[in-house]
């Protein structure tokens, strides 16, 4: 009885969003002119891809008033979903199309395909729900297969949000997409190799220049919280993020049939040799 009062109230939410979407759109109460988000950036990647850690990296790099709308559904409006869940008079106001003047807004997605993130009745609405933004851009975040695999191995992390497509088909998709096979992401798209961010000061300095930022660093050594921070460490490296292992994952489930069975797929392999290079010791599994 419970499940069908749920069932019935979601429904009646939904009607009530069309509805106010369909008001919205024909008093025009986003003026087209009005920039609310001086910057907008979308972030995609995989659940255990160290995004956290470099959305972080990017919010120190924008200053002023600055928001992170973090791992958001696909096809919704965000400050709905997150009012829903986080009953705020801010979000509140913001679902409604009351926005507040942003310097920078952040909002990311994980674990969805892209066709389902880039779906063309939310990108007709995105000014609607988000507010108009002077530049888009996308980034898409990239970690090699073994060590992404590894981590969510660890934490059982093995589903994806789109039930047609297994893991390892999402990150399949996602390297195409990378290597500009797929055109999905349409906004100044920028693509961040986890791996090399991790490791190179001055690749870092090259993706602060395509955000059009001041270069500082600032945030690289932080380890963020969500998720239990990293799989293998949790929170222990707070402030020395540097220090971590995390390019040598892969070596604690070597031996693993399970873990092995994972990696023993051509394609995947073909596209981490194109995009990460040769990963010495993991030519075992080639």
């Amino acid at each position: 009885m419970d499940n069908l009062l749920n069932r019935l109230r979601r429904v009646k939410r939904n009607m009530g969003y069309r509805v106010e979407d369909a008001m919205r759109h024909l008093s025009n109460n986003v003026s087209p002119s009005e920039i609310v988000n001086q910057k907008e950036i979308r972030v995609v990647g995989l659940k255990r891809s160290g995004n956290h850690a470099i959305i972080n990296w990017i919010r120190k790099h924008h200053h002023g008033e600055v928001w992170h709308l973090n791992k958001i559904p696909v096809k919704r409006n965000p400050y709905r979903f997150l009012y829903e869940h986080y009953p705020k008079e801010k979000l509140k106001q913001e679902a409604k199309g009351n926005f507040t003047q942003k310097d920078c807004l952040i909002y990311s997605y994980e674990d969805h395909a892209l066709e389902q993130i880039t779906d063309n009745e939310f990108e007709r609405k995105s000014e609607q729900y988000l507010g108009k933004s002077a530049i888009q851009y996308d980034v898409l975040i990239l970690r090699d297969p073994f060590n992404l695999l590894a981590s969510r191995f660890k934490k059982g992390y093995m589903k994806v949000k789109c039930p047609d497509r297994t893991l390892v088909e999402l990150w399949i998709s996602y390297a195409q997409e990378f290597l500009a096979e797929t055109q999905f992401l349409k906004n100044n798209k920028i693509v961040v190799n986890y791996n090399q961010w991790f490791i190179d000061v001055d690749y870092r300095q090259q993706l602060a220049k395509q955000l059009n930022v001041n270069f500082y660093d600032t945030g690289f050594n932080d380890v963020k919280g969500q998720g239990g921070g990293s799989s293998f460490d949790g929170i222990i490296f707070r402030g020395k993020a540097a220090e971590m292992d995390v390019l040598n994952r892969w070596k604690v489930f070597a031996d693993d049939p399970q873990y092995q069975k994972l990696i023993n797929h051509a394609e995947l392999r073909d596209y981490s040799e194109r995009i990460f290079g040769h990963i010495p010791g993991t030519e075992r599994y080639f």
